[in-house]
């Protein structure tokens, strides 16, 4: 007269789960490379008082050899202006990444090309006193 209620089988679909698996893996893999610094080996010096990188800021580094990096590329001194002039469309900050064994001629040169342009807002990267 009355039939026990038939109770279901429980179970995990598998397609949700290789589903999740791949969009945290995709995520680990997008987040390892935003913890990378640009590639290119700098000392930079230390300071006192520090803030994070600015978003949409361009990034110039100079080597302890003298050489030019505008991001990852490297950039003759005599195209410098020119390629910085069409950058400034881009970018409002500029963050300039010097080794701490680069002589100052370079820092101003790089300093004054960047104002000539339009910078105004301009940065030196730096990192943190070890105490």
């Amino acid at each position: 007269m009355f039939e026990a209620p038939q109770q279901e089988k429980l179970s995990i679909g598998l397609t949700p789960l290789i589903d999740i698996i791949f969009i945290l893996l995709i995520f680990v893999i997008l987040a390892a490379n935003f913890e990378r610094v640009r590639g290119l080996k700098v000392a930079l010096p230390e300071a006192g008082k520090t803030q994070g990188i600015v978003k949409k800021s361009l990034h110039i580094t100079i080597t302890k050899e003298g050489h030019l990096f505008l991001e990852k590329n490297l950039i003759q001194k005599q195209n410098f202006s020119r390629v910085l002039h069409k950058m400034r469309k881009k970018f409002s900050t500029l963050i300039l990444r010097a080794d701490r064994l680069v002589p100052l001629r370079y820092v101003v040169f790089v300093l004054d090309q960047a104002s000539k342009v339009g910078f105004h807002s301009i940065s030196i990267a730096t990192k943190k006193i070890k105490k």
